[in-house]
């Protein structure tokens, strides 16, 4: 599960993708760094400033997001820092098996979905599953995935369940741009983890379409929402359940 990033499986962005030639099977990608710092975080310290690498992209055969994270702990002398990264490749069966779906339907796109996660200190986790994309009034994606889950770090098998859940909604106030976008992750705890719900909400103002440069750069806040932090139960001696506000600003490229 994600550690302070939301995990954002997309089949369409916020900025502009650079969109490949034809004969490519590479159709769009687009590459972002994000700049967070904020406060409310439980572990391992309440400060914490986060400078995060999104990469997505989509393929004749499905799509692909990855990010990575710097993390200083601004609180916590003995850890100091972290990194931890995500990547998610998709399978389309829209694509590669020749299912129809009405673009005036419910259900835009079904996927083999799959994501490895690996972090400091031997931090690792394999998700294997499905995904459904839904095509919901006013949203540009709604992303529904089930997941068998394994903590490798943690010495166990595909024993675990989780569920993501990935959307964004852009609007507009005026004449000014704005988004909502965000992921939740529900981890069952069948193995190793206590039951966890992490829920990080997003908005964000469109800053470069004030220069003519639209879906460019973005100021915004997080919420992040973490009950059972990393899977550790929240306890009266060591609190595990957080909520953590960001300020955000990103730049597409």
């Amino acid at each position: 599960m994600a550690v302070v990033r939301p995990l954002v499986l997309a089949t369409l962005l916020t900025g502009t993708p650079a969109v490949a030639e034809d004969s490519s099977p590479l159709i769009w990608m687009d590459n972002s760094i994000t700049a967070l710092t904020g406060t409310g975080f439980e572990v391992p310290g309440n400060n914490i400033s986060t400078l995060t690498f999104e990469h997505v992209s989509a393929w004749n055969w499905g799509d692909v997001f990855g990010f990575f994270d710097y993390l200083d702990y601004h609180d916590n002398a003995f850890t100091g820092s972290s990194w931890y990264g995500e990547i998610s490749p998709r399978l389309s069966l829209g694509k590669v098996a020749g299912l129809k779906f009405s673009e005036d339907g419910l259900v835009r796109d079904v996927l083999i979905a799959t994501t490895w996660e690996r972090g400091k200190d031997g931090v690792e986790g394999l998700l294997i599953g499905g995904a459904v994309d839904l095509n919901l009034p006013g949203f540009s994606y709604f992303n529904v995935h089930a997941y068998a889950r394994k903590d490798t770090g943690l010495g166990a098998g595909f024993d675990d369940m989780q569920w993501t859940i990935a959307w964004s909604r852009p609007f507009k106030v005026g004449e000014q741009a704005f988004v909502i976008d965000g992921f939740m992750d529900y981890v069952v705890g069948w193995g190793p983890q206590e039951t966890a719900l992490h829920l990080v909400p997003q908005i964000k103002w469109d800053l470069g379409a004030t220069w003519g440069e639209p879906g460019k750069i973005w100021l915004g806040t997080e919420i992040d929402i973490w009950k059972n932090q990393f899977g550790i139960k929240d306890t009266a001696a060591f609190d595990t359940d957080q909520v953590a506000i960001n300020a955000i600003l990103k730049i597409h490229f």
